[in-house]
């Protein structure tokens, strides 16, 4: 039988400085990868009555799923990534790997219910970029445990 405990924290000003600073870093990889998946629907998918019938057809990007982009955690980390927009740096380096996979799990699962749907068949709505006040959690998948 598993158990999930859920706690309640209170940092200090130090603690929720660091904290801030990895959900800005958990934020831009989610919408990282929401927009790498975008991309590739909007590349890979056209109308039945849009194809041509003489032209030249690029080749299909693979389809981006939870294992091809959790597998560019390792080089990401390597060294800092930065934000194109603001050109802030980012240190993936001091996130925990398993928070970063669960932000790619996170992704893959509103990807695949605004593609496929639920298992009752019901589609969702379009997945939405995360700003600051929409993206508040973080997922710590290991626990460690203080015993003596």
């Amino acid at each position: 039988m598993q158990t999930t405990y859920q706690y309640k924290l209170y940092p200090d000003t130090n603690q929720k400085l660091r904290l801030n600073e990895w959900l800005r870093i958990c934020r831009y990889w989610y919408n990282r990868q929401l927009g790498d998946r975008f991309d590739w629907w909007s590349m890979n998918r056209s109308n039945v009555n849009a194809c041509p019938l003489v032209s030249s057809i690029a080749s299909v990007r693979e389809k981006p799923n939870y294992y091809s982009q959790k597998k560019q955690l390792p080089i990401i980390k390597k060294d800092l990534v930065k934000v194109f927009h603001s050109g802030e740096l980012l240190d993936f380096s001091m996130v925990d790997s398993t928070v970063l996979q669960d932000v790619s799990k996170r992704v893959d699962k509103a990807f695949e219910r605004f593609i496929i749907g639920d298992s009752n068949g019901g589609k969702s709505g379009k997945p939405r970029f995360k700003s600051e006040a929409s993206f508040r959690t973080m997922t710590f998948a290991t626990a460690i445990t203080g015993s003596s």
